[in-house]
C-alpha cells in the first residue's frame, strides 16, 4: 500500500509540475491555445493534483510510521510479518476510489446546474417585477427631443432607485437615434460630466457594435423576437421594452449581481 501511494503521489507531483510550467508559458507568452473553459478545467486539475499529492505525502508519512511500528513489534515478539497483499489488490481499490470521486464531482456538477437554472429563473422574475413597477414612470420621464436628449430629474431619480437595489449591478437606458439607425443614445445613471458643467445631464451616444446593442436596436424598431433568445443565452441579464405594444420608446437593460441571493429570495419582501 505504501509503495502504491508513493508512486501515485510522484505521478501527481509530476502532473502538477507539467501543468504549472504550461500555465506559466501560457501566461507570460500570451498563448491563445486554450479557451477560457479549458483553462478553468486545467486549473481545477492542477489544484486537484496538488491536494491529492499533499494527501499522498501525509499518508506516506503516516503509513511509513505504521510499518516501522509493525516491524519493531514483530521483531520484539519474534514473529515474521504477514505477506503483503498483491499489487492488484490496492490497484482495484484505488481505481474504485478514483471512480467514486469522479462520480461525486459529476453529481455535484448536475446539482450546480440545477441551482444555477433556479437562480436564473428567480432573477428573471425579480427583474420583470422591478421593471414593470417603474416602466410607466420611466416612459413619462423620457425626453421628447431625441436629437440631443437630456436626463430629466425624475428620470435620474428613477434610474438611481433601480441602481440602489442589492440585486442589480449595471443599469442602462437606451433610446433610438432618429438621425442614424446604427446609433443609440444611452444613460447609465453615472454619465460623466465636467466638474464645472451646468444644465441637465446629456445622454451619451454610441454606434451599435455588440450583440446586446443589436438586439436593443431591433427592439426599438419593433422587432423584439431576439429579446428572449438574448436573455436565455446570457446570465443574469434582462431587457425591458419601455412603451406600449409595438410602440417601444426605450429599452432598459439590467445586469444582476452574480453573488446576490437569488436562490431563496422571498418575493413578498
Amino acid at each position: 500500500m505504501l509503495r502504491l501511494i508513493i508512486r501515485t503521489t510522484a505521478v501527481l507531483l509530476i502532473a502538477s509540475a507539467v501543468l504549472l510550467i504550461v500555465g506559466l508559458f501560457d501566461e507570460f507568452l500570451n498563448w491563445d491555445i486554450f479557451s477560457q473553459g479549458v483553462e478553468n478545467v486545467l486549473y481545477g486539475v492542477f489544484f486537484s493534483c496538488l491536494v491529492l499529492a499533499g494527501a499522498g505525502i501525509a499518508l506516506s508519512f503516516v503509513l511509513g510510521i505504521l510499518e516501522i511500528v509493525e516491524i519493531m513489534r514483530a521483531g520484539h515478539d519474534g514473529r515474521s510479518l504477514p505477506p503483503a497483499p498483491r499489487f492488484g489488490y490496492y490497484t482495484k481499490r484505488s481505481l474504485a476510489g478514483a471512480t467514486a470521486l469522479i462520480g461525486l464531482l459529476l453529481l455535484l456538477s448536475f446539482v450546480n446546474a440545477g441551482v444555477q437554472h433556479h437562480r436564473q429563473a428567480v432573477f428573471r422574475e425579480l427583474a420583470e417585477q422591478q421593471t414593470q413597477r417603474f416602466s410607466a414612470k420611466i416612459a413619462r420621464a423620457l425626453p421628447r427631443d431625441l436629437s440631443n436628449p437630456t436626463v430629466a430629474p425624475e428620470l435620474a431619480q428613477l434610474m438611481q432607485t433601480v441602481e440602489r437595489s442589492e440585486l442589480f449591478g449595471d443599469t442602462l437606458l437606451y433610446l433610438p437615434d432618429p438621425a442614424d439607425a446604427d446609433a443609440l443614445w444611452y444613460y447609465d445613471g453615472y454619465t460623466y460630466r465636467e466638474p464645472d458643467a451646468e444644465g441637465p445631464i446629456p445622454f451619451e451616444r454610441l454606434f451599435i457594435s455588440s450583440r446586446r446593442e443589436t438586439v436593443v436596436g431591433r427592439m426599438l424598431q419593433g422587432k423584439a423576437q431576439e429579446r428572449f433568445d438574448f436573455i436565455q443565452a446570457k446570465k443574469f441579464v434582462w431587457l425591458e421594452p419601455i412603451g406600449r405594444g409595438d410602440d417601444i420608446k426605450a429599452v432598459l437593460f439590467l445586469r444582476g449581481y452574480r453573488n446576490a441571493d437569488f436562490r431563496n429570495y422571498d418575493f413578498k419582501e
